[in-house]
């Protein structure tokens, strides 16, 4: 028997802010890891931390949840037991995602799917979707399809693995010099956002990938067969 670690998690800023308001739930993020300690996670979310449009696939550490800040991180914690060959599934499918260079963020997805219910877009995930799609890897059932979830659905989704509400510490700084923390101009910041919308309406229309599809274009770094 293994276990994959799903964390329901506040991020304190402008766009968590925003999420809580529309969402109607605290808690704004959700995360994987393959341990308890919590050190190590697995995500779709923003891929610098004054850039929240601009995200995908992210390896997260603990500092990226406060933006830098040495303030407790807000969290639930869910310990879901699966199978080796769940395990193994879930652990194929993130490789997978980090692999694939038309892997994206569904932003429009994100900021619309609490008034029109979701629907999935051609390899565009936004956090909940992702995870949701770990989960159905390893072998858990799920009571909706994988794009309509948000974190809330979570806590109803894994309720009866819950093992931990509260805090994290954040003491370490491991990860401030990382390019998370890069700062990101704003000629640049507007032409990656808005060739993200164009892409993503262009995968709602076709359900396929632009011809020239730029995965540089939607990322700081991309780093082919990585």
């Amino acid at each position: 028997m293994k276990h994959l670690y799903i964390l329901l998690l506040y991020l304190p800023s402008g766009f968590g802010r925003l999420t809580q308001r529309v969402t109607h739930y605290k808690y704004t993020h959700v995360a994987l890891s393959l341990d308890d300690r919590y050190e190590h996670f697995y995500a779709f979310s923003r891929l610098r931390a004054k850039t929240p449009p601009i995200s995908g696939y992210i390896e997260e550490k603990r500092i990226y949840y406060t933006l830098g800040e040495n303030i407790p991180i807000y969290t639930k914690i869910f310990k879901v037991p699966v199978s080796e060959q769940g395990y193994a599934r879930a652990k194929r499918w993130l490789a997978k995602v980090r692999r694939d260079p038309e892997i994206m963020y569904n932003l429009i997805q994100m900021l619309l799917l609490p008034w029109l219910g979701g629907r999935p877009v051609y390899k565009a995930y936004n956090c909940g979707e992702f995870i949701a799609k770990v989960l159905e890897q390893a072998g858990i059932p799920l009571d909706m399809p994988y794009y309509k979830y948000m974190p809330r659905d979570f806590n109803r989704l894994l309720k009866r693995y819950a093992i931990y509400e509260g805090t994290l510490g954040n003491q370490s700084r491991d990860g401030m010099e990382d390019d998370f923390f890069q700062e990101t101009g704003r000629w640049e910041y507007f032409c990656k956002t808005a060739y993200i919308v164009r892409e993503l309406l262009y995968r709602q229309l076709t359900g396929h990938a632009s011809k020239h599809f730029a995965p540089e274009k939607v990322r700081f770094v991309w780093e082919p067969g990585n």
